[in-house]
């Protein structure tokens, strides 16, 4: 015969408290040994979001010095450097025009000669050194960038030296151009004291415009560096 379970009565039924559910947080909710998945997930995305860098942020050469890599990625300085390539054009063009007419001192056309054709070299690899700072910039091998990077150093150490020879030759144009200031003759071509006026007067003002624009450079310096240096301290302190 069938039991069936008699009803306790309503003394013996214990009262279970009833628990409210409670919505957790992101913050509130307990973890068992591990993070939140909904931490989790949410910085995943917030991470899959930022902004990534680009390559040619993040490839630098790290042997030029700053200021040196911001002039050579700017467009202006290709803009100023084709507007000086002027000048040693018309050294080299009035050197070899009247080569044969300064008697006075034959030294003086070759001086226009070498020193315009140095100036467009010099120019030249400048240019050269840009292209390879771009190609550096942007490469996205490894060899690539390390070659365009030895290619900058090779023509840098190419400039330097070229610069040191411009400077003897510039000391020795100064010899000869000065040297004939006095007893210089544009008139007479027979005679041994003769040079043409254009090529004389030329190299005369390229020199006094070579002395005014490495005085103005320097004093252009000394005020930025001296502006630099108390905005720094303002700052500092």
């Amino acid at each position: 015969m069938a039991q069936y379970p008699i009803p306790k009565s309503s003394t013996q039924q214990q009262q279970v408290p009833i628990e409210i559910p409670r919505s957790f947080t992101s913050i509130q909710r307990p973890s068992v040994g591990g993070p939140p998945f909904s931490n989790f997930f949410d910085g995943y995305n917030n991470h899959s979001k930022l902004p990534r860098l680009s390559i040619a942020s993040e490839r630098r050469i790290n042997f030029l010095p700053p200021f040196l890599s911001i002039i050579l990625g700017s467009n202006y300085f290709l803009i100023v450097l084709c507007i000086l390539l002027i000048v040693p054009i018309l050294e080299l063009a009035i050197g070899i025009a009247y080569q044969d007419q300064c008697s006075v001192n034959i030294y003086i056309p070759r001086y226009l000669i070498v020193t315009g054709a140095c100036g467009i070299i010099l120019i030249a690899l400048t240019i050269m050194i840009i292209a390879s700072f771009i190609c550096c910039v942007k490469q996205d091998s490894i060899a690539g960038s390390c070659l365009s990077t030895c290619i900058i150093g090779i023509i840098i150490v190419i400039i330097f030296l070229m610069i040191i020879f411009l400077f003897a030759w510039f000391i020795a144009g100064n010899v000869w151009v000065f040297g004939a200031r006095n007893i210089v003759d544009f008139d007479n071509e027979k005679s041994l004291n003769y040079c043409h006026s254009t090529l004389y007067n030329f190299a005369f003002w390229i020199i006094i415009v070579t002395y005014i624009l490495t005085v103005v450079g320097c004093c252009v310096a000394c005020c930025r560096a001296c502006f630099a240096k108390s905005f720094i301290s303002q700052f500092a302190v």
